[in-house]
């Protein structure tokens, strides 16, 4: 769940209220997984923290007037050097790498 610029609505004049603070929340109910779980996810957070210069932006497709990060569609875009069609390279790369355990 993100907490920051996208959990914001957009001000009356369509502009956007940037966040200080851009947040990830990732919630893992308790007694749910087990420390395999656990190691498994961070580590593939750790494989894609290595790889973020694979990862460029995403923007609204759809934006409703209200809870847009609730019920908003995303889409990815052009970022910092990253082309708009980042997504793909960043599946391939994460296929070429654990395909064996896929």
């Amino acid at each position: 769940m993100e907490r920051g610029t996208i959990s914001t609505e957009r001000l009356p004049d369509g502009t956007e209220v940037m966040s200080e603070l851009e947040l990830v929340r990732l919630a893992v109910p308790r007694r749910t997984f087990t420390i395999s779980h656990i190691e498994y996810v961070v580590d593939r957070i750790k494989w894609l923290y290595k790889n973020r210069h694979l990862v460029g932006g995403l923007e609204f497709e759809y934006e409703p007037e209200v809870l847009r990060f609730f019920i908003g569609r995303l889409k990815p875009k052009a970022a910092g050097g990253v082309e708009v069609n980042w997504d793909e390279k960043l599946a391939k790369a994460f296929k070429n790498e654990f395909a064996e355990n896929m």
